[in-house]
């Protein structure tokens, strides 16, 4: 697998949802904005694809002119690299509390102590993003006791192997991405994991109760009623994927679903809370 790393400039206020949602549709990962002024916005995406399949940019450039006459673009920079080269720029070691993650290339010895990560296609919770630190933290500080936890999008599997350092019990790990499941399973291999369940799909309805959820996931995911998150039957909760600016937005979201809030944090930007649901 080859990783094509694009650079674009575009106008500050051309930079919105919609061009942000044209290039995730288009198969662009870890987007991030490199630098910006009062005018101009340079921005950098990642793009995976098969040795055999060739990424046109000039042709993605002119599709997006298709959709955006009105929206500038152009491109600043290409870079080609391989995918062992990759992984080396983005999966980096990780302590919060007593959770220590390292990428599998730097596995020397056996050592039980540490949670081992590898990527087959970068899914999300390889870049310590605040949210998956918002999450490990609240997860070491609770130590949930649970029979059954679910983890609802998942990315890689990096709250579930968390979970199952605390406990022996079940721990179903929900991912839409059916590549993301791939590479759940095959973290929870590398770390002789056996407790973990990985179900591809985008609701929880299927899981008619459970002691311990958490969930980093955006806020439109919280509030599709489809993926039955705040509906579900749950004790107590982690959540975070929550933008600062959309804090009330999230609390009384929550509200609406009767759960209340035991504790609210913000990390960079980003909010993360502990949960419980009234009534259980």
């Amino acid at each position: 697998m080859n990783i094509k790393i694009i650079r674009f400039r575009t106008l500050s206020k051309d930079f919105d949802k919609n061009l942000v949602s044209f290039f995730i549709l288009e198969g662009s990962k870890n987007m991030q904005i490199i630098q910006i002024d009062n005018e101009h916005l340079i921005f950098q995406v990642e793009i995976f694809a098969g040795k055999e399949k060739n990424i046109n940019t000039e042709k993605m450039l002119d599709k997006f002119r298709k959709f955006y006459p009105n929206k500038y673009i152009d491109i600043q920079l290409e870079k080609d690299i391989d995918f062992e080269e990759w992984k080396r720029m983005r999966l980096r070691s990780l302590s919060v509390g007593k959770f220590t993650f390292k990428p599998i290339f730097d596995k020397t010895e056996e050592d039980d102590s540490v949670i081992y990560l590898d990527t087959l296609v970068g899914a999300f919770g390889i870049d310590n993003h605040p949210t998956t630190i918002i999450c490990l933290e609240m997860i070491d500080k609770m130590e949930p006791k649970f029979k059954l936890a679910v983890d609802f999008g998942s990315g890689n599997g990096i709250l579930s192997l968390a979970l199952s350092r605390i406990s022996k019990s079940p721990i179903i790990a929900i991912e839409i991405f059916y590549s993301y499941c791939l590479e759940i399973k095959h973290n929870c291999k590398i770390n002789n994991t056996e407790n973990i369940i990985v179900l591809n799909s985008d609701s929880m309805k299927v899981i008619k109760e459970l002691d311990f959820l958490v969930s980093n996931v955006p806020l439109s995911v919280f509030a599709d009623p489809n993926t039955n998150i705040l509906n579900s039957k749950f004790n107590k909760a982690v959540f975070s994927g929550i933008k600062i600016e959309s804090k009330e937005e999230f609390i009384n979201l929550l509200d609406k679903y009767n759960i209340e809030i035991l504790e609210i944090v913000e990390k960079e930007g980003w909010i993360g809370v502990i949960t419980q649901k009234q009534g259980r």
